[in-house]
């Protein structure tokens, strides 16, 4: 993983910066889209957190976990590749079962195998462990290859009448650029057949292994330069290629919106679309992310080395990154929990059409403060048993003995 050889390195405070703004915006947009109405949908409010944040932040989100593999990764080089593997399997074990949990506690367990982002993640840690084993151009001609091979693979493999090709154009941006967003009309089916299962992990769940897993694979070489040292003579290409890509995609989108027909699914001129993630938002949510990550990176590691004082939110940013995972899985519970107790109050089930964008809006702020405030509460009393600490208990009981008797 090309280690550092620095034992005192000091975190990077633009990945825990973007880590932890990425997270509050997931809070926003998510209160925003469960407990949004119809009204909501039609506002301008909606179309920024949803579409405008939303669209690249998942994509983000995945490259800067890439990226932080990497940077980890250099801290431990005192332990076998065994004991290293063995930790890596933990972690991705654990972040995959939690991922499950959330969703069975959100939603119940008929909706555990939609596949939200904590499940790639899971499947991810592992897979960027194998990648420490290939050179960095292998690793991105392997992302290039997934996207490219992502709608062949949706058309060839007949999964596309899942979608039932039921797609509706975003309201607000349609009446400038007519066709050239769409999310799906409804929410796919989820099943418990082996078949379902599996279809839904690879391809159809919220977020499947093809293309998603580019990201991190993406991230995982930036990291690479960053450790070498190498991002300040990087930097210029990296912006460049960014603006290219971000290019790419909105110019391939917008020649696909002029196309009637055409798949969103298994084409590759076609107008953008997250869900399923399309060819051409595959371009500009890796474009954006890359110039994104890297001005930041500039500003705070390279330009902002020697005063590293951070300002309020920056603060709370990283302050939310070092608690990622439950801050990540409790806000669910958020949602899912006060969506249930109405239903079993009212007899209605009020996801997507409970208030307007500006109270769904209000919501996701006042979430955002409680989490905050009530996992440094939570810190005071120790942090037990928060995900991070399970993690670091059985990471402990079920890896430490082995690196006891590698270190006599």
């Amino acid at each position: 993983m090309h280690p550092d050889d620095r034992p005192n390195t000091q975190r990077e405070l633009s990945i825990d910066i973007i880590r932890g703004f990425a997270l509050v915006c997931m809070v926003l947009i998510h209160f925003m889209v469960y407990f949004g109405n119809a009204e909501a949908v039609n506002t301008w409010l909606y179309f920024s957190l949803n579409h405008i944040l939303g669209d690249w932040g998942a994509g983000g989100f995945l490259m800067i976990m890439g990226i932080s593999q990497v940077l980890s990764g250099r801290k431990r080089t005192d332990l076998s590749n065994r004991l290293l593997f063995k930790r890596a399997l933990i972690r991705g074990v654990f972040i995959f079962a939690v991922g499950l949990i959330m969703l069975a506690l959100a939603w119940g367990p008929y909706k555990i195998w939609q596949w939200d982002i904590l499940t790639l993640m899971g499947f991810a840690t592992v897979v960027l462990f194998l990648c420490r084993y290939l050179p960095s151009w292998s690793i991105l001609l392997i992302a290039a290859v997934i996207a490219l091979m992502t709608p062949f693979l949706r058309g060839q493999l007949a999964i596309a009448p899942i979608w039932n090709n039921n797609f509706m154009q975003v309201s607000m941006i349609s009446s400038y650029f007519p066709g050239i967003l769409f999310d799906p009309a409804g929410a796919l089916p989820t099943g418990w057949s082996v078949k379902d299962i599996v279809q839904g992990f690879l391809f159809t769940g919220e977020f499947p292994v093809f293309p998603w897993i580019l990201f991190p694979l993406t991230g995982f070489v930036l990291g690479r330069r960053m450790i070498a040292n190498q991002i300040q003579k990087d930097l210029p290409f990296l912006l460049l290629l960014g603006v290219v890509l971000v290019v790419c995609g909105l110019g391939l989108g917008y020649a696909g919106s002029l196309r009637s027909g055409v798949s969103i699914i298994s084409g590759y001129i076609v107008p953008l679309s997250f869900y399923p993630d399309s060819f051409p938002m595959i371009f500009a949510q890796s474009g954006i992310s890359i110039i994104v990550i890297f001005i930041l990176y500039y500003l705070y590691d390279i330009r902002g080395k020697n005063s590293r004082k951070l300002g309020r939110p920056a603060g709370l940013f990283t302050y939310v990154s070092r608690n990622a995972l439950t801050f990540y899985f409790l806000h669910y519970l958020l949602i899912g929990w006060p969506l249930a107790i109405i239903y079993v109050f009212t007899g209605k089930y009020y996801i997507y059409n409970l208030m307007g964008s500006l109270p769904a809006f209000v919501c996701g702020i006042a979430a955002v403060g409680f989490l905050v405030l009530g996992l440094k509460i939570w810190e005071k009393h120790g942090s037990k048993y928060k995900l991070e600490w399970f993690l670091g208990v059985l990471t402990q009981r079920l890896a430490s003995g082995e690196q006891e008797r590698n270190n006599r």
